[in-house]
């Protein structure tokens, strides 16, 4: 099967090459689109193209240059994980920059719903009932992470969206995870806010059971009953002690689970390269599909399909 230039049963044929393309090994892509057909299969049934009402069986009409569930499922992976201008999508796939724009702006919100039970809640008061279902994890790793977007031309936005630590404009969410999975992922701000301030507003409540392991930039947060673990801050002037520099150490190896989770999430080139959608939404979305698709393949690897 052939989506424009692209042979998606060729790159099936190799794992690596399903991998730079989707994100996705072979196995995992099947997987997904037999749960994407049944999600089209229901969508189109009820609505047209457009998300109109259905007034009449579907069926009618031309079948465009992405007939079948396996060509739009590819499509919009391959979009996410290369993230290429949409003139240059729409090279590939045989489309125009505006029926690229469409196509994406239709299918980036079936893929949402597609990996529902996937994603990780949004808000700090329904972490409790995500942490229920992991009895053996006791520990919660939180930590800050930074995307590009292209540099906004209103002075004022430009401003808002200036990171200082990265020197460029970004925006930022607290992620959250247990378990090596994404637990928790608050909602995308300006690169400039503070990550406890964005924690702040998540009202983490952990039982006394819990740890909650962050870096400096939650020193002095508090997440109800839960132990809270950061490292203790070099006094001006003076170099720290040998102990608290071990016990550093020590919690930042504890850590590295969150880093590794979030360099999984960030395989998407939509995360990593400076983010062009005029949109609000698509970036808040893009982070939570990505978040997504990494508790995807934690999944599917626990269940040894991958």
């Amino acid at each position: 099967m052939k989506a424009g230039m692209i042979s998606i049963e060729k790159a099936l044929g190799l794992d690596r090459r399903m991998r730079a393309l989707t994100g996705l090994d072979g196995p995992a892509f099947l997987q997904l689109e037999k749960r994407f057909a049944r999600l089209l299969a229901d969508e189109w049934a009820q609505r047209t193209r457009a998300g109109q009402p259905r007034q009449r069986a579907a069926g009618a009409g031309p079948k465009g240059v992405l007939p079948g569930v396996r060509p739009k499922l590819f499509f919009i992976l391959f979009y996410l994980k290369a993230y290429p201008t949409q003139d240059v999508m729409g090279h590939f796939f045989g489309l125009s920059q505006p029926q690229v724009c469409a196509r994406v702006g239709q299918l980036l919100p079936l893929l949402q719903r597609l990996l529902a039970v996937e994603l990780p809640v949004r808000h700090g008061r329904d972490l409790a009932q995500v942490l229920a279902h992991l009895p053996e994890v006791n520990e919660v790793l939180i930590d800050g992470t930074e995307r590009p977007i292209a540099r906004p031309q209103h002075k004022g936005r430009r401003d808002r969206h200036y990171s200082g630590r990265r020197r460029r404009t970004t925006i930022k969410n607290v992620v959250a995870t247990a378990g090596g999975r994404v637990v928790l992922l608050t909602p995308t701000v300006a690169g400039r806010r503070h990550d406890k301030t964005e924690a702040d507003r998540a009202r983490l409540r952990l039982d006394h059971s819990m740890r909650l392991l962050g870096d400096l930039g939650f020193l002095g947060y508090a997440a109800g009953a839960a132990r809270v673990c950061t490292p203790r801050r070099k006094p001006p002037g003076r170099r720290l002690h040998w102990r608290h520099r071990r016990a550093n150490r020590k919690l930042a190896r504890e850590r590295v689970p969150v880093e590794h989770a979030l360099a999984s999430v960030k395989r998407l080139g939509i995360l990593r390269q400076p983010l062009r959608a005029k949109r609000r939404t698509t970036a808040d979305l893009a982070m939570l599909i990505g978040c997504g698709l990494h508790n995807y393949r934690m999944d599917q690897r626990a269940e040894g399909k991958i």
